[in-house]
């Protein structure tokens, strides 16, 4: 039986094989495509158009151009950014999506890390036809076959 103690399931969670780490990354899905109407979310993927909801960069009300950070009442970037995802780091459990970045102190762009659960995927990568089969029987409960 699984443990109940909360230290016992964080320490679970970081022992995790990378395997299941990666399966553990999944975002909602919200796109207009029949077929996927009744996914709820999927895992994330290189390629895969996202909405950035939450942090710094998920405000889409938000029409401040300042970059002084959202401590002093102002988004630091853009607000509400649609874009691709650029990378996924397994290991630490974040994403990079394209257009996300901050300045250094130094003057250098640098990618902002992002959690799955704060963005929202609108469009799939169309690379791996095998992945979309895969999400439609997973949806349907293999009721096509």
């Amino acid at each position: 039986m699984v443990s109940k103690k909360a230290g016992k399931q964080r320490q679970a969670q970081t022992d995790a094989p990378i395997h299941v780490l990666r399966k553990r990354m999944r975002a909602r899905l919200i796109t207009d495509d029949p077929e996927l109407q009744s996914v709820r979310s999927v895992t994330v993927r290189v390629g895969d158009t996202v909405e950035v909801l939450r942090g710094d960069f998920g405000f889409p009300n938000s029409v401040k151009t300042d970059s002084r950070g959202k401590r002093l009442g102002q988004s630091r970037g853009r607000a509400g950014v649609k874009s691709t995802i650029a990378s996924v780091d397994t290991k630490r459990g974040i994403v990079f999506v394209d257009g996300v970045t901050k300045t250094t102190a130094d003057g250098k762009e640098e990618a902002v890390p992002l959690h799955p659960s704060n963005l929202i995927v609108t469009k799939l990568n169309d690379a791996d036809p095998l992945r979309r089969k895969h999400i439609v029987e997973r949806s349907n409960g293999g009721a096509d076959q």
